[in-house]
């Protein structure tokens, strides 16, 4: 990975904040998300309400860290988030290409999902019965395109990089989206 992503993980880790998320049961703390030594001099910002809506690709990239349960859905390589801007949130995960069109794979995914953004960037998923809090995001926007050409991993302007946050702050996973063309 370019080391000015990695330097833009770094910053993501350092804008977490303490939350009273509930810990994601299948993942430990991760050690380490990053390179020692790196500065976080990467462009980018934290997110807002008007960021999000839309429908968003996963963009796989290699890290060292692995996980307990390697069939769990949030490791498939091919994952779609949508949010509207009715604060209602859904995803799609599989082991294969997902070929439909978003919108027909969104239909059949229950919507059991809302989310705000709060200041500083934090994404907030509770379920939609019962309000309870699923998962607590640091969510950034990158703000240029990677010096990196010709890899479809790079990070570019616009994509957002989300940080799992564990109950006390701690990171627990790191996706990078890119936005789907309306």
């Amino acid at each position: 990975m370019a080391r000015w992503q990695w330097a833009l993980l770094t910053a993501c880790c350092a804008m977490i904040l303490t939350s009273e998320s509930t810990e994601a049961t299948d993942r430990s703390h991760a050690k380490s998300l990053t390179r020692p030594g790196l500065s976080a001099q990467a462009s980018s910002r934290s997110c807002t309400g008007e960021d999000l809506p839309g429908t968003w690709s996963l963009v796989t990239f290699d890290s060292s860290y692995r996980f307990k349960n390697l069939q769990a859905p949030y490791l498939f390589p091919y994952q779609l988030f949508h949010y509207s801007r009715e604060q209602e949130a859904k995803s799609a995960h599989s082991r294969t290409p997902i070929l439909e069109n978003s919108e027909r794979v969104f239909d059949a995914v229950p919507l059991d999902l809302t989310y705000r953004v709060e200041p500083g960037g934090r994404v907030v998923l509770k379920t939609k019965e019962q309000d309870a809090v699923v998962e607590v995001w640091s969510c950034s926007v990158v703000g240029q395109n990677s010096r990196t050409k010709d890899d479809r991993t790079a990070l570019r302007r616009g994509d957002v990089v989300m940080t799992l946050l564990g109950s006390h702050g701690q990171t627990l996973f790191v996706r990078h989206l890119r936005k789907n063309p309306a």
